[in-house]
């Protein structure tokens, strides 16, 4: 069964030390217990559902990616969230290591793609459920843009437009809500 974001993370952070050198891909997929599929995280990337190209904000759980290397393969990474990854290869061949996600930009002149909520066709649950610092910005933004100090109301039964106070209609909202559980 495949595991979910947390999961995931976990597996990686609590990994063995050591894994034959250029393996990322295999390492990374069963750190989600997720089959072979792709040869190689190139590939993988290729085919990613739901790509969010050049994200630097994966969330844990998440597979990195980043392109090219000597033989064209890529590379594949789990984050840990805040900017840091799980990977093999790091420091050096066969050790696996946590580094910041631009490490292999620095280090490998590999460039960075994007992150993903899958890998080898198969999603990883509750990656990005959580809502970041950002989604809240952009939440907050369409509320103020939506929303007035007052609003208009059409009111059930008459149908009725009558102007309230946006505290007002939230808290109407909150005990109908409450109510209703």
């Amino acid at each position: 069964m495949v595991r979910d974001a947390e999961g995931t993370a976990r597996s990686a952070e609590q990994s063995a030390t050591y894994t034959p050198p250029g393996m990322c891909l295999q390492w990374s997929r069963t750190r989600a217990d997720i089959a072979a599929l792709f040869p190689d995280a190139a590939t993988a990337w290729k085919h990613a559902l739901d790509r969010h190209k050049g994200d630097t904000k994966p969330p844990r759980g998440a597979m990195c990616y980043w392109l090219g290397g000597s033989k064209g393969y890529g590379h594949i990474a789990v984050s840990l969230g805040g900017g840091q990854v799980r990977s093999t290869d790091v420091p050096t061949g066969g050790k696996i290591g946590t580094v910041p996600l631009a490490w292999f930009e620095q280090h490998w002149g590999l460039p960075y793609a994007g992150w993903a909520d899958n890998v080898n066709d198969v999603r990883i649950p509750g990656v990005g459920a959580e809502m970041n610092e950002d989604d809240w910005a952009r939440m907050e933004k369409l509320i103020q843009r939506v929303w007035t100090d007052k609003m208009t109301v059409t009111q059930p039964g008459t149908g009725e437009d009558t102007q309230k106070a946006r505290q007002q209609v939230l808290r109407e909202l909150w005990q109908k809500v409450t109510r209703a559980t």
